[in-house]
């Protein structure tokens, strides 16, 4: 969770950290969400699964499994709204249902 306090000075640190963490945390959660979202038959589209971080404050989800793009186009009776868009909705919607504390 990112908490933010205002104080007579800014510490830019701490706001970095906080930062860092919260970008972290969501990382795992898409990879979370994304496994759960993947139709199983041999779990190998699960496992399939990876994060890679990016640069400063960007990091990159990817399958590498041969058939993940058919899944993702909803050749699944398990998934039929594929995989990314289903993952990508819950994500923003915990985003945006963060709060500030004070």
């Amino acid at each position: 969770m990112l908490k933010a306090r205002r104080a007579g000075s800014l510490d830019l640190r701490s706001v970095e950290r906080s930062v860092d963490k919260l970008i972290q945390d969501v990382s795992r959660q898409t990879i979370k969400e994304a496994k759960a979202n993947t139709p199983i038959r041999s779990g190998r589209a699960r496992k399939g699964w990876a994060e890679s971080s990016k640069g400063p404050g960007m990091f990159e989800v990817s399958n590498s499994v041969p058939y993940i793009e058919q899944l993702e186009k909803g050749r699944s009776k398990q998934a039929p709204r594929g995989i990314t868009k289903p993952t990508v909705r819950t994500i923003t919607g915990d985003i945006k249902n963060r709060r500030l504390s004070r």
